[in-house]
């Protein structure tokens, strides 16, 4: 009789741990997984058919066989905070997501294993250990190596691997992420729901917006004397858009990523916003390296600046329901206070 891909793998895994030591605990944790009946507590927001397995197609690895209830998810790349925000805590975690994580998604996940870093790579054999039955990744063709893609999923667990070439192609596959642990009606309303909240700004605030002018986002840049300034291709400027904000013509109309790095001589460029959003933690504070700029006579020199039209935009970088809501917030707020425009 055939064997599927998925006993094939366990075999390979078994090998592997014998090898490695670890058969003993992870044989236990095998043992816990049958207990499950009904719903799946594992993936809370998981619903539909949750026996057997299912495919998931188009990704980086072709069509993936994963299991329609999965138990025990390893995040990879970049993936980590969207499982958190759909509820999920994972059994072991690349270490990526400590930097664009809050203070509650730590705590959330306090005591979860690292299984390497983006850096570093992953360590198989702590992945092997944890006895994963589903991998989520982000992979870049450059970093397939790194994160081990083809012998994770080939020894490990099946690996839902999701191509991105920019940061901002995370939150397009937010939904897909989802879709891969079963939660994709459940994504789809909170998705929706969040758009709803940006919408209602452009809405709501219809008469304040008309009088706004224009609004520019900047953060720190990574190298010594400089900022960002999103564009075009940036979250942050299609999220003001859809709340109803027009943005700043100081980038480039047809920009080649979603910021535009300059030096700091350049800050006049900002002079056309009447409204300037800066990168902000969860507690509205200056982002590193942001104060500095902030600090800057040149920045402080500006139009916008000296109507004290200068608000935190929280969390840019999170990729997550939870940091649309907190921006959705931040928007309304700096529409509501901001001097118009002359």
């Amino acid at each position: 009789m055939a064997t599927s891909p998925h006993l094939r793998r366990r075999v390979r895994m078994a090998a592997a741990l014998l090898a490695a030591g670890t058969l003993l605990t992870t044989t236990a944790a095998c043992s816990s997984d049958s207990d499950e009946t009904g719903g799946n507590p594992a993936v809370p927001c998981a619903s539909g058919d949750l026996s057997g397995e299912r495919t998931v197609k188009g990704t980086y690895l072709g069509d993936v066989k994963v299991p329609a209830a999965p138990k025990r998810i390893i995040s990879g790349w970049l993936v980590a905070t969207q499982l958190i925000d759909l509820g999920v805590v994972p059994v072991g975690m690349l270490d990526d997501y400590k930097a664009n994580a809050t203070p509650d998604e730590l705590k959330q996940v306090e005591g979860v294993p690292d299984i390497g870093s983006a850096t570093a790579g992953v360590n198989t054999e702590k992945v092997l250990s944890l006895n994963p039955d589903l991998v989520v990744t982000y992979i870049r063709k450059d970093m397939e190596k790194t994160l081990a893609l083809k012998e994770v999923n080939e020894v490990a667990a099946p690996t839902v691997a999701l191509e991105i070439q920019e940061p901002t192609q995370v939150w397009d596959n937010y939904q897909n992420v989802a879709d891969a642990i079963g939660c994709g009606d459940f994504a789809k309303k909170r998705l929706a729901g969040v758009n709803d909240k940006l919408t209602a700004i452009a809405n709501d605030q219809k008469d304040a917006l008309g009088k706004l002018g224009t609004a520019a986002y900047i953060g720190a840049g990574q190298e010594p004397g400089t900022f960002a300034a999103a564009t075009n291709k940036s979250l942050v400027y299609k999220r003001l858009e859809m709340a109803g904000v027009k943005y700043f013509d100081g980038v480039p109309a047809e920009p080649k990523r979603f910021n535009e790095v300059m030096s700091l001589e350049q800050l006049n460029k900002l002079s056309s916003a009447n409204v300037i959003f800066f990168d902000a933690d969860t507690e509205g504070k200056p982002a590193k390296g942001v104060q500095e700029l902030l600090d800057n006579p040149a920045f402080k020199a500006l139009p916008a600046v000296q109507k004290g039209n200068v608000y935190p935009y929280r969390t840019a970088y999170s990729y997550t329901t939870a940091a649309v809501e907190r921006q959705a917030v931040d928007i309304a707020a700096a529409v509501k206070a901001a001097k118009p425009a002359q």
